[in-house]
């Protein structure tokens, strides 16, 4: 049965991201019309765009990245979302996250429709700020609820699945993040080069990966955005062995990744969300063939470390992540071994076709096809 689905998400970096442009595409081909509603909070993107396989169009209001009074903006995003669902009229709402799931759900009460929950980060978890324990409590509860209402809930790992405790939802399946093959030439670089593209944001260790390459005379890069932007592309533009690319197109990303000799991936673990990261970045460089500098703490450095793909540092120890550092840079034989172990794993295990065979099957499950 062909559906009309929309995907809604309040974040729309660099114009769109590969999960969701993978999902919608795999859709698509699937027989599917597929749009997807973007929030570009930094004005920076085309009201309506088409892309291959399916229409993307924009709720163009600028709000802050990562800052409180972001949540003055959140009740005019929902209405927004609304007013556009009536005039879609979809089959599926596919929601990307919590805060487009409080305006699916409200809309399905008046459209009828069926709602997907597509957790890309749980919501009170993720949030890396000091945070009275009730409030974080009660946001968990208030997610886990209105996920419940969900006919299907999608997880990029099954381990996740922990947040909601003994009382699940009826349909849930795992999405990893991996990436489609592909290839992708590199540039060569004049010195050992770190790459780490993501959030730019306290809990990813940024600091001491610049004086780490500081004291080991490594190379730094840094791409990405996020809410300490202001704090953190200062100290990396500032520091002679760091460069801070801007907020990059998915294709640049992974040329960087190509072009590199590590990928940075460091997560607080102090973080509940953070301990079971399972981001697009470890695929990446699993699938360039690139080792990892990550750390212990996570479910991240736990399969780095026993798969053999990379070093594993202590986070927020400087010393612990220059001499990880120190020690790819000086096992250019052990970097090419670690980098092999991590392709070939994602030719066995982790390609992007297991992963769309598994959403459309669900699709069809879900709409009684």
């Amino acid at each position: 049965m062909a559906a009309r689905v929309v995907f809604l998400r309040s974040k729309s970096p660099a114009g769109i991201e590969p999960r969701i442009d993978k999902e919608a595409r795999a859709l698509a081909e699937a027989g599917h019309e597929v749009h997807v509603v973007l929030w570009d909070r930094t004005l920076e993107h085309p009201a309506e765009e088409t892309r291959p396989g399916y229409r993307i169009e924009r709720v163009r209001m600028r709000a802050p990245e990562g800052k409180a009074t972001l949540l003055l903006r959140m009740p005019r995003w929902g209405r927004e979302v609304r007013r556009r669902l009536r005039r879609l009229r979809p089959d599926v709402i596919h929601a990307i996250d919590f805060d487009s799931l409080w305006p699916a759900l409200r809309a399905n009460r008046e459209l009828g429709v069926r709602v997907v929950y597509d957790v890309f980060d749980f919501y009170a978890p993720m949030i890396a700020r000091s945070i009275p324990g009730f409030v974080r409590r009660s946001l968990e509860r208030f997610e886990r609820k209105a996920a419940m209402r969900a006919d299907l809930v999608i997880l990029p790992d099954l381990a996740r699945a922990a947040f909601f405790g003994e009382e699940r939802p009826a349909k849930i399946i795992e999405v990893m993040n991996v990436p489609e093959a592909s290839v992708v030439k590199g540039r060569p670089q004049n010195l050992f080069t770190l790459f780490y593209g993501g959030q730019i944001a306290r809990d990813r260790g940024l600091a001491e990966l610049v004086r780490a390459c500081e004291s080991t005379g490594a190379r730094l890069v840094v791409a990405g955005h996020g809410p300490d932007e202001d704090v953190l592309v200062p100290l990396v533009e500032s520091s002679p062995a760091a460069q801070f690319v801007g907020n990059l197109p998915y294709a640049e990303v992974l040329e960087w990744t190509a072009s590199c000799d590590a990928v940075a991936a460091l997560y607080d673990p102090g973080i509940p969300n953070n301990r079971l990261a399972s981001p697009n970045k470890l695929f990446e460089a699993m699938m360039l063939g690139k080792p990892v500098l990550t750390n212990e703490g996570t479910s991240l450095g736990d399969f780095v470390g026993r798969e053999g793909l990379g070093v594993v540092a202590r986070y927020g120890d400087a010393e612990s992540v220059r001499a990880s550092l120190e020690r790819l840079m000086l096992d250019p034989g052990g970097c090419r071994e670690m980098g092999a172990r991590g392709r070939r794993l994602y030719e066995e295990r982790y390609r992007w076709e297991t992963q769309k065979a598994r959403l459309v099957a669900a699709y069809r499950d879900l709409l009684g096809a």
